[in-house]
């Protein structure tokens, strides 16, 4: 099943090579990464309003479950959060993800980083051209997501709105 699951993600590597938005792509090995999982990591470039670019990670999280695969991605938006932002952006991202149609923003415990997290079930019965489909929707669709919100945060982070005023802009209060 592994290699099923890497043939996948290197469909998902084709697929992000053809973009315009993405640069660097990788695929590193569990063995390489002394890890459980495969992962492919994605520079994609000009993300949300200030046009930076951020690191994707996709892998599936390993399970002994073979009916179902969990495809995850993870786009990191800061590598770290200021100190003195640490407590607003943890609020806004709570916030956030009460409105979000899928996956959900994560802020982490020791180094403060922000990401943003989608998992997709993949059926390991579905014919390798609908897996393919579905890792690379499942992909587009983090990445869109996490960029729809970005300037959201970005702007509690600078400290330059409230959580508030995020969440009036969120629900069309305000602009």
């Amino acid at each position: 099943m592994a290699d099923v699951r890497l043939d996948l993600l290197k469909s998902l590597e084709a697929e992000l090579k053809g973009d315009d938005g993405i640069g660097e792509v990788s695929i590193f090995t569990s063995k390489e990464l002394d890890a459980p999982t495969d992962v492919l990591r994605a520079e994609v470039a000009e993300f949300g309003p200030d046009l930076v670019s951020v690191l994707g990670e996709f892998f599936f999280i390993p399970f002994e479950e073979e009916e179902l695969w969990y495809f995850s991605s993870v786009i990191t938006l800061s590598a770290s959060v200021p100190k003195e932002a640490v407590s607003d952006v943890a609020a806004a991202v709570a916030r956030l993800n009460y409105y979000l149609p899928c996956g959900c923003y994560a802020l982490g415990d020791e180094d403060k980083n922000l990401v943003y997290r989608y998992t997709a079930l993949i059926n390991s019965k579905d014919d390798k051209k609908k897996q393919a489909e579905a890792v690379i929707t499942s992909a587009n669709a983090a990445i869109a997501v996490a960029e729809r919100y970005m300037g959201q945060l970005l702007l509690v982070i600078k400290d330059e709105i409230t959580v508030d005023e995020m969440v009036d802009m969120l629900t069309g209060k305000k602009e």
